[in-house]
C-alpha cells in the first residue's frame, strides 16, 4: 500500500476522509452476520463511506436488468470458498463496463492463489477469518482514490486458545502473541505486540461474539460503532480490530500504568478517592452520551493512561438504555460486587446502574471494605437488594450523604446523571483539599 495508508489507527484523518461524501463501497457477502460486522470494521475506519450491502444470493433485491455494485468506487467481495467460485466471480464482474476495482475475501485454502486471482482481476486479496479493518480501510482508500496496492504478502502472528474445549489457532494480521492475561468463556485476552517488536497492545476476542449468530453481531456492531466515537478519550483506545476465524477482535492500547486495584492495594486518601471518582463521572458522561451503559464498572476495568488519566476498559456486557445484562442462557452478566439492584434482578438499566457501580467503588476506596458481600454471587446480590447502606469511618463521616445518593435502591433516588455527580462532588473535592490532614 501507499506510505500515506500504512495505519489508519481509526483516525478518519488519516484515512482521508476529511470529505463530507466519502467512497462509495459494495460489500457482497451472503453471510448476513459477517456482512454487518464487515460494514461496521469499514465504517469505523472511513466515516464518510457509502455502502452498499449487498446479499448475492437474494433474487429480490433489484429490479429487472439493474446490477448490483452501480457506481460504487470499490467493491469487497467475500465469501469465497474455492478457486471455481472465486474465477467466476470475478469473470462475471469484470466483464462488465464500469466495474470498479475489487477487493477479494479467500479462505486460507486459497491464500496460495494471489497470482492466479490477480490475472483474473482482483485488485487486492485478502483471508477473509484473519482480516484487519486497518488494512482494508487502507486499501477502499487507495483504490478509490486510483492509487496502486501493495502486493507484498501480509504477516499473521498464530495466536492459539482453548474454544469448548478444543485447542484452536487464530491468524491475527500484523501482531504476535505475548502472553494470555485473561481466558474465560466470554473473551480471550492477550497481551501482544507488532510483529517488529516495536509497540505492545493488547487482543481481545470475544469468544461470545461468533460472527455467524446475527442477533450477538448486531449487539458487538452498536457497541463498537459507538466506542469508536469515544476514541482516546475516557475509553481505551481501540487501534485496530478485525474477524479471526469465527470471532471479531480488537486491538487496543497498552494500559501500562495500571489499575485502580492496585492503587487501592497501595491506599488512597480521601482526596485522591474523590477525585478518581470524578474522573470516573466524566468518563461515564461520555459512554452514557452514546446510550450505552458500561454494567461491567469495577476497580479491575478502571486503568490509567499515565498517572493522571483514567480509561474505562472491558465493554463486553455494555447495554443501550433500557437493556439487561442477561447470558443466552438467562443469566445475569457482570460482576456481584459492584451490581446494582436492577441489574441484580434482570431489569432494564440506564446509566443510573454504572452511578451505583461508582458508589460501590468509592466506599471501598474510602473505606478499605466493599460495603456488601457474602459466601456466594446470591448473598451478594441479596445484600444489594436488601441491606442498609454501611456507614463510613467517623473521620469521613461527612462523605456519607455522598454515598447515600448513589447506593440508593431506587434508581430514582440516585444522582439523574453522570453530570450531577460531577456538580455534587466539586465542593468535596475543595473542602477536603483544604481540610486534608498532613499525614493522610
Amino acid at each position: 500500500m501507499t506510505a500515506g495508508s500504512q495505519n489508519h489507527e481509526l483516525d478518519p484523518v488519516a484515512s482521508g476522509t476529511r470529505d463530507v461524501t466519502g467512497p462509495k463501497v459494495s460489500v457482497i457477502v451472503g453471510s448476513i452476520g459477517y456482512r454487518r460486522l464487515l460494514t461496521t470494521l469499514i465504517r469505523a475506519a472511513l466515516p464518510t463511506v457509502r455502502i452498499e450491502e449487498i446479499d448475492p444470493f437474494s433474487q429480490t433485491m433489484r429490479g429487472s436488468g439493474v446490477e448490483f455494485g452501480t457506481g460504487s468506487n470499490v467493491m469487497v467481495l467475500g465469501g469465497i470458498g474455492t478457486e471455481s467460485e472465486a474465477l467466476s466471480a470475478l469473470e462475471r464482474l469484470r466483464a462488465r463496463d464500469d466495474c470498479p476495482p475489487i477487493i477479494v475475501l479467500v479462505s486460507h485454502d486459497l491464500a496460495g492463489q494471489s497470482e492466479l486471482l490477480r490475472a483474473a482481476g482482483a485488485a487486492a486479496i485478502f483471508l477473509k477469518d484473519a482480516l484487519s479493518q486497518n488494512a482494508l480501510a487502507a486499501a477502499i482508500s487507495d483504490l478509490s482514490r486510483g492509487q496502486s496496492i501493495d502486493v507484498a504478502p501480509r504477516r499473521y502472528g498464530q495466536f492459539t486458545l482453548d474454544v469448548d474445549g478444543e485447542r484452536i489457532a487464530l491468524a491475527i494480521d500484523g501482531y504476535q502473541p505475548l502472553v494470555t492475561m485473561a481466558s474465560n468463556e466470554m473473551s480471550h485476552v492477550f497481551l501482544a505486540e507488532t510483529l517488529d517488536g516495536s509497540r505492545r497492545v493488547v487482543i481481545k476476542l470475544p469468544l461470545s461474539t461468533p460472527h455467524h449468530d446475527v442477533n450477538i453481531v448486531r449487539k458487538f456492531c452498536e457497541r463498537y460503532a459507538c466506542l469508536c466515537k469515544l476514541n482516546g478519550r475516557s475509553v481505551v483506545r481501540y487501534l485496530d480490530a478485525g474477524i479471526a476465524g469465527s470471532w471479531p477482535y480488537v486491538v487496543l492500547e497498552h494500559l501500562s500504568a495500571g489499575d485502580l486495584r492496585r492503587r487501592m492495594a497501595a491506599g488512597l486518601t480521601s482526596v485522591s478517592a474523590l477525585e478518581i471518582l470524578h474522573k470516573l463521572a466524566v468518563a461515564l458522561a461520555d459512554v452514557h452520551a452514546g446510550g450505552f451503559v458500561h454494567m461491567d464498572v469495577k476497580p479491575e476495568n478502571i486503568f490509567f493512561r499515565d498517572d493522571r488519566t483514567l480509561v474505562l476498559i472491558d465493554f463486553n456486557i455494555s447495554t443501550p438504555f433500557g437493556g439487561v445484562a442477561r447470558s443466552a442462557r438467562g443469566d445475569v452478566l457482570g460482576s456481584p460486587f459492584y451490581m446494582s439492584p436492577e441489574q441484580g434482578r434482570g431489569l432494564p438499566v440506564d446509566g443510573r446502574s454504572d452511578l451505583y457501580s461508582a458508589g460501590v467503588i468509592l466506599f471501598e476506596m474510602l473505606s478499605g471494605e466493599r460495603p456488601f458481600s457474602g459466601e456466594n454471587s446470591t448473598q451478594v446480590i441479596f445484600q444489594h437488594l436488601h441491606a442498609e447502606i454501611p456507614l463510613l469511618p467517623k473521620r469521613i463521616r461527612q462523605l456519607q450523604p455522598l454515598v447515600d445518593s448513589l447506593l440508593a435502591k431506587n434508581p430514582d433516588e440516585r444522582f439523574a446523571d453522570s453530570n450531577a455527580l460531577i456538580d455534587a462532588l466539586r465542593p468535596h473535592l475543595a473542602n477536603l483539599a483544604g481540610n486534608q490532614p498532613a499525614n493522610e
